[in-house]
């Protein structure tokens, strides 16, 4: 992967084209976003949901998004940098399937700059595993370097290995809720052997994106049955408060 990745740096060097539209910018753009970029992402500064961290309207009269008023998540606390808008997509789009691991680099930069407003220190961070079968097609997990980066750059202690995809689930996105909660149902475990490194561990468990939460509160689920003290969550992009239809 690290040769990859320098062989990418070398062809598309990532601090001199914005990562979301392809100019050419210099290198001191932060996160290698343009200043039209950057601007037009959905940051996550104001009003969030207290439990799942997605953007709020500043209008909307709740603590609450409207899906954690209706589901009871397993994860204490959840966390985002931005909502999964047109622009956002574009760069997750890039990231997750056109072979351009390097990008997450800046969205891990994102993600670290974004966890110093809070005051927490968790003993450790966690990808969320992707099947190996799936890995191997794409040619890397791309929540597992998301992690990775954050961790370098938080100095937290980061475990790849410890939980694990036991279930090659189908595909979420013509899921509905109930139907993404049993997909993801039984679907991770921890590896055998590894259960004492989590007992009473506080763990911060890193995605890509936010939907529902069914796949973070799966993984968080079987972390809390074998020890864990508490998983919160972390993902670069999440949903916005969808009104009930």
């Amino acid at each position: 992967m690290k040769i990859k990745e320098n062989i990418f740096e070398v062809i598309f060097p990532s601090n001199i084209y914005c990562i979301c539209c392809g100019s050419i910018i210099d290198k001191s753009r932060p996160y290698a976003l343009c200043d039209s970029c950057i601007k037009k992402f959905h940051w996550a500064i104001s009003k969030t949901c207290k439990k799942c961290g997605k953007i709020l309207e500043e209008t909307y009269k709740n603590d609450y998004c409207h899906d954690c008023m209706d589901t009871e998540h397993v994860f204490r606390k959840g966390y985002t940098c931005s909502r999964y808008g047109l622009y956002e997509r574009a760069v997750m789009m890039d990231y997750k399937y056109n072979d351009k691991s390097y990008i997450g680099r800046k969205l891990a930069e994102i993600m670290a700059d974004r966890m110093k407003r809070e005051e927490i220190i968790w003993d450790m961070v966690i990808p969320v595993p992707v099947h190996p079968s799936r890995e191997k097609k794409r040619g890397y997990n791309q929540s597992e370097l998301l992690a990775k980066y954050f961790a370098e750059k938080t100095d937290i202690p980061f475990d790849g290995s410890i939980l694990i995809r036991n279930k090659n689930t189908e595909p979420m996105k013509a899921l509905d809720t109930a139907e993404r909660r049993s997909n993801v149902k039984n679907a991770f475990c921890i590896k055998k052997g590894r259960e004492k490194d989590i007992i009473e561990k506080e763990i911060l468990l890193v995605d890509d994106i936010f939907t529902t939460g069914s796949t973070l509160d799966s993984c968080s689920l079987e972390l809390l049955k074998k020890g864990a003290s508490a998983v919160d969550i972390l993902t670069f992009a999440a949903g916005g408060n969808l009104s009930r239809g």
